[in-house]
C-alpha cells in the first residue's frame, strides 16, 4: 500500500479563497475570528481564547506542520488577492480549514472549517471543504474523510452535503460542551465517491 504523503507548504487556491499555511502575524486576525461571539457559540471550548492562547496554539500548529507524517493541516482561508504569506497588514481572515489525519493505517481523516460570520452565505464553507477534500484525496492520499456538525446547524449540514459528503447518522450525547450534551451528525465521503 502506498504510504500517506506529508504535504508542505500548502497553498490551495479556489475562486473565492486560498487556503495557506499560518504566519506569526496572523495572530490578531485569528484571535478576532475565534473570539467573534457568533463563532464562539458554535465552538466546543468553554470560553473564547485569549490572545496569548491563540499565539501559543498557532505556534503549536506551525510546529506540527513539520511533523512526519504530518498529523494535521490547519490552514488560513484568505482572499486570493491577499494570500501574501508573511507581509504586515494582510487582509482579514475569511476563515480557516482543518484536515486531521485520524489514522495513517486506515487512511482516514476528518475535516473542519470556520467561516467568519461577515462572509456567511457566500459559499466559502463549501469551497473550504472542497479544497480540504482535494488535499485529502489528492496529495495526502486518504481513502475516507469524515466530518461532524450539530443536528440544528442546517447551514453546516448543507455545506457538507454540497461538498459531496453523506450523512451516516447521529451520535447521541457525543460531546459535553459547557455543561450540556451535544449530539453530532456524522458525515463521510470516500475517495471512490468523488
Amino acid at each position: 500500500m502506498t504510504p500517506l504523503h506529508s504535504v508542505r507548504p500548502v497553498r490551495l487556491p479556489g475562486p473565492r479563497c486560498v487556503l495557506r499555511e499560518w504566519a506569526d502575524d496572523d495572530v490578531p486576525a485569528l484571535h478576532a475570528l475565534l473570539t467573534e461571539p457568533r463563532v464562539c457559540d458554535r465552538m466546543l471550548d468553554e470560553r473564547a481564547p485569549t490572545r496569548d492562547e491563540v499565539h501559543a496554539a498557532l505556534s503549536t500548529w506551525r510546529e506540527a506542520a513539520v511533523g512526519e507524517p504530518r498529523p494535521a493541516y490547519r490552514l488560513a482561508a484568505v482572499e486570493p488577492a491577499h494570500d501574501d504569506t508573511g507581509s504586515a497588514g494582510r487582509a482579514p481572515l475569511l476563515g480557516l480549514g482543518t484536515l486531521t489525519v485520524e489514522s495513517v493505517a486506515h487512511r482516514r481523516g476528518e475535516i473542519g472549517y470556520v467561516v467568519h460570520p461577515d462572509h456567511w452565505g457566500r459559499g466559502l464553507g463549501t469551497e473550504i471543504a472542497g479544497l480540504l477534500l482535494d488535499l485529502a484525496f489528492g496529495p495526502v492520499g486518504l481513502h475516507r474523510v469524515e466530518a461532524t456538525t450539530r443536528p440544528d446547524h442546517a447551514a453546516s449540514r448543507r455545506v457538507l452535503e454540497k461538498a459531496g459528503m453523506r450523512c451516516e447518522g447521529i451520535s447521541r450525547d457525543h460531546l459535553l460542551v459547557r455543561g450540556s450534551w451535544w449530539d453530532s451528525v456524522r458525515y463521510a465521503i470516500l475517495a471512490t465517491d468523488r
